[in-house]
């Protein structure tokens, strides 16, 4: 189990790690998505994460035994996203025995427990469930010495890939299978980005995408200007809230998005009671799921909903390399007839045989029945 944060604390445990931790290994430098400079050691073997999910990078990375480096890990996979963790665990047992540094929120998040871990690398996210570029812990373990490494998979999704997988490919001594992945990557969106360079001048059909839909404490919890609001406009689409909610994360009310009366209306989730989606999710289970939400007395009434412009999306795309897929299939969504050819369930299949040891098998996103 982890324990709590207490920093204060730490003091003799500091000096015992600075000791034993004093690295004598070769060692490189790698710049992370804050622009800092980072140095590792040349041979990476020991790795906490400070949100569980990021191991989707780690499994096009290290394709063959994604966990092997990874001592210690938050619990958030398990919590907010138990289809993906039981796929993981499925295939790699030991994954139950990984030790927990924390739940699912930085305040969670034990600098002692990590410490005790003896990580060469630890790797955060700028944003998330866990410690953050101005959280205590990164303090704590760079002054033990410990290298941290920040990443970005969902302020700015395409960008944050780049320099993400980047920089975790040049710190675990994975260039290669950082720089296939990317090629890949930009040969996707390049088809995307020149599609949509050739639509006219005008107005973009509006979309409402409503994060975590029915399971969310309130309806409307949605995307601004960042995160899958950036996904919006790459694809030639106009986000209604925008305008209204300056980040990745925010809430618009029920009128608001009444009144705008979006073009396409868009539901991401992994787990009741709201929409199931992801690792292991069966088409029918994923539908009935959809079902329900789409029937919520508080946008039932939504034009795209009543027309049948209504989809799903897996909700950890937000935060995943994979985001590649859900950026094809909003590009469908909001411009059908121009990405007619554009096929994700292809690009899906072609992520699994080319750089996935344990592929993406389920329902990963839905369309509303037609009638």
């Amino acid at each position: 189990m982890f324990k709590p944060r207490n920093v204060l604390t730490l003091g003799l445990l500091f000096a015992a790690l600075l000791l034993g931790h004093a690295e004598t290994a070769a060692a490189h430098e790698v710049t992370d998505v804050l622009g800092r400079k980072v140095e590792v050691k040349d041979d990476v073997q020991r790795v906490v994460l400070g949100e569980g999910r990021l191991i989707s990078a780690f499994a096009l990375l290290d394709k063959d035994a994604p966990f092997q480096r990874i001592v210690g890990w938050q619990n958030d996979l398990k919590l907010l996203d138990p289809h993906t963790y039981n796929a993981y665990v499925a295939k790699f047992p030991k994954v139950k025995d990984i030790p927990l540094i924390g739940q699912a929120s930085e305040q969670s998040v034990s600098a002692e427990e990590i410490l005790s871990l003896k990580p060469d690398l630890a790797v955060f996210s700028i944003s998330g469930h866990g410690p953050t570029e101005h959280s205590a812990v990164a303090d704590v373990l760079t002054k033990a010495g410990i290298p941290v490494l920040f990443v970005d998979l969902r302020i700015n999704p395409v960008e944050g890939t780049h320099t993400s997988m980047n920089a975790l490919g040049q710190a675990l001594g994975r260039e290669a299978q950082a720089n296939a992945f990317l090629d890949f990557y930009d040969q996707h969106i390049k088809v995307i980005t020149d599609a949509v360079a050739t639509l006219p001048a005008g107005p973009r059909p509006s979309v409402f995408l409503e994060l975590l839909a029915g399971a969310w404490q309130a309806p409307g919890h949605t995307t601004g200007k960042s995160g899958m609001g950036e996904m919006i406009k790459l694809v030639g689409g106009r986000n209604i809230a925008a305008e209204v909610v300056p980040g990745a994360l925010g809430d618009i009310s029920v009128e608001y998005a009444l009144k705008a009366d979006p073009d396409v209306y868009v539901a991401t989730g992994n787990h009741k009671p709201g929409l199931m989606l992801g690792a292991g999710v069966s088409t029918d289970e994923a539908r009935g799921a959809f079902d329900r939400v789409l029937a919520r007395p508080e946008f039932a009434n939504l034009r795209a909903i009543r027309e049948g412009k209504a989809h799903g999306l897996w909700h950890d795309f937000y935060n995943s390399p994979y985001n590649l897929l859900a950026i094809e299939a909003l590009a469908k969504w909001v411009h059908p007839q121009l990405f007619a050819k554009l096929d994700p369930q292809a690009s899906m299949e072609q992520i699994n045989r080319q750089f996935l040891g344990i592929p993406l098998q389920g329902a990963y996103w839905i369309d509303a029945k037609t009638k």
